[in-house]
């Protein structure tokens, strides 16, 4: 196994276990009247929970190319560096549909009392996390990439062809 292709395998395993980790954490914070508040990503939006379902998909596509020993740009690289891409694409326009358009109500809770939704113009600001989902899936697919795309000079040695 090349070093190149594992790095690549580990890279796009980090950034699928970012995806699965990452929607637990806060996406989407307010500044209320009352205070700070905030909200994860299964929290607002009930889109996120196909996220870690990437993450796993992205996990598995990267555990493969650390599994086979495969030259980076030969057929099974390929084939390892379209599924991470598509994993990655996915990714992206998930967790950017999620992030820029919450779906956030801003609901008072009182002790005995029923919930209540507060009127008003709240602004609803994206965190970081929600920011650093979308980068991970975006770097799973340039691992992809890489991992397609050999090196110049590199013959990958599925496309070798025997000498007459």
């Amino acid at each position: 196994m090349s070093g190149r292709t594992r790095a690549l395998g580990i890279a796009i395993v980090a950034c699928g276990v970012l995806m699965m980790v990452l929607p637990a954490l806060p996406w989407y914070g307010a500044s209320l009247p009352t205070g700070e508040a905030s909200l994860t990503g299964y929290g607002a939006g009930g889109a996120s929970w196909i996220l870690p379902v990437i993450g796993l998909a992205l996990v598995v596509t990267g555990v493969l190319a650390l599994w086979w020993s495969i030259p980076p740009g030969s057929r099974g690289a390929r084939v390892l560096g379209a599924l991470a891409i598509l994993w990655a694409v996915l990714g992206v326009v998930w967790s950017a549909l999620v992030a820029l358009s919450p779906r956030v109500d801003v609901v008072a809770q009182r002790g005995g009392l029923p919930d209540a939704t507060l009127a008003g113009d709240w602004a609803v600001s994206v965190l970081p996390p929600a920011w650093a989902c979308l980068a991970s899936a975006a770097l799973a697919g340039m691992a992809g990439i890489l991992l397609m795309t050999p090196r110049p000079g590199d013959v990958p040695a599925d496309d070798v062809q025997p000498a007459p």
